[in-house]
């Protein structure tokens, strides 16, 4: 089993959030299923919350997390999203990261691990969203 984490997951630990023990033991628990995968994007958006990138890296490794590119396919599939999204007038404001963070986990992955599961579950119907 291959889990991907977004984002939200990470800044919840990261930032020691209220919710961080229940983000921790959802990673543990994926982690225990078989392995844990970020898209490049989320590497990219973690970013912000380090010095240097040897720091990212470095809890990145900490957290038995792969790093995975985003392939031509996958930025495909996430183009198709962000049309139904703008389509249907979605009801709050999304970037292109989004998008690119659950389509990489239906290419890469047999599930998401987020805290943003309503937007996942309601455009990447095929993907099985994991939520704290």
């Amino acid at each position: 089993m291959i889990t991907a984490v977004d984002t939200s997951v990470l800044i919840k630990i990261l930032k020691d959030e209220k919710d961080a023990p229940t983000a921790m033991a959802a990673l543990e628990l994926g982690a225990g299923q078989g392995s844990l995968l970020v898209s490049v994007v989320v590497v990219a958006e973690l970013g912000r919350l380090f010095k240097t990138n040897q720091l990212l890296t470095t809890f990145l490794q900490d957290m038995h997390l792969q790093i995975s590119p985003i392939t031509e396919a996958c930025a495909l599939q996430a183009a198709e999203f962000m049309r139904s999204y703008a389509k249907n007038k979605g009801d709050q404001p999304r970037v292109a990261a989004d998008f690119l963070i659950g389509a990489h986990a239906m290419t890469h992955a047999n599930q998401l691990l987020t805290a943003d599961k309503g937007f996942m579950r309601q455009y990447f119907k095929p993907l099985k969203v994991v939520s704290l």
